[in-house]
């Protein structure tokens, strides 16, 4: 990380300043729900355990104080897949309410690939991107070994990209990276000490504040009333109907 965002205070300042409740009325339209950590609700290992910021300026504006930024008085990169029409929506509420801390954001739509080859670039690049919109789901049913460990857990050099390259905020954490090892160790034959060790490693990580973590995304579906036997399937989102399951209504 680089200046100013590797202070802590300054990452839990822009987390408090995060307009949660306006991103997801007004970017997701109403459908989402603000997230605990990195863990979508529904998949292993979510737990509502695992605290959350609240929008707070003024302790925001506290936490700037403390970090020796009284005012802000700093310029952010953000990026956005241009892609992702929700993220287009929601990103100017963000550089808005920065801007009632003295944070100016500077906003850039990106295309995905563009984004991600920039991030594995050099971070300490006067073009490198401070704030990397991500929507992120995990690739099987286990988020843990997932999104915990792809996006958060550090390789051994700087700028700490793991194997998967998916390290983008280069937070390197020694303690969450033994806590993530030890509940993976344990998922398959201990599954609530697993998940105990998984929440004590993402309330370290809130506390670290790598990432602001906004919504976990909600998907509307219509279903006739002649039509029985829908489930959704968290662990596959984008498939909109297994059709084997559906049957005519009795």
């Amino acid at each position: 990380m680089k200046a100013p965002l590797d202070n802590v205070k300054v990452r839990q300042a822009l987390s408090y300043a995060m307009p949660y409740e306006d991103i997801i009325a007004l970017g997701a339209n109403g459908r989402g729900t603000q997230s605990h950590g990195p863990v979508p609700a529904g998949v292993f290992p979510y737990s509502e355990d695992v605290n959350q910021y609240t929008y707070d300026i003024e302790k925001a504006k506290e936490l700037l104080k403390e970090a020796g930024y009284e005012g802000g008085g700093f310029s952010l990169k953000l990026t956005y897949a241009s892609e992702n029409s929700t993220e287009e929506t929601f990103a100017p509420l963000i550089k808005d309410s920065f801007a009632q801390i003295g944070v100016d954001v500077t906003i850039e739509a990106l295309e995905f690939t563009q984004q991600w080859e920039l991030a594995k670039a050099d971070p300490t690049s006067a073009d490198a991107q401070d704030i990397f919109l991500l929507l992120y789901w995990p690739t099987y049913s286990d988020a843990g070994a997932d999104n915990m460990w792809s996006m958060f857990y550090a390789g051994a050099e700087a700028p700490y990209l793991n194997a998967t390259k998916f390290n983008l905020s280069y937070w390197k954490n020694d303690q969450y990276n033994a806590l993530v090892d030890e509940a993976g160790g344990l998922s398959g034959t201990d599954t609530a000490a697993s998940l105990a060790k998984y929440t004590e490693a993402q309330n370290l990580l809130v506390e670290e504040a790598p990432a602001a973590f906004l919504f976990d995304t909600m998907v509307a579906f219509v279903n006739p009333n002649h039509v029985e036997g829908f489930k959704y399937n968290l662990n596959y989102p984008d498939v909109r109907y297994w059709f084997y399951e559906l049957r005519p209504a009795k």
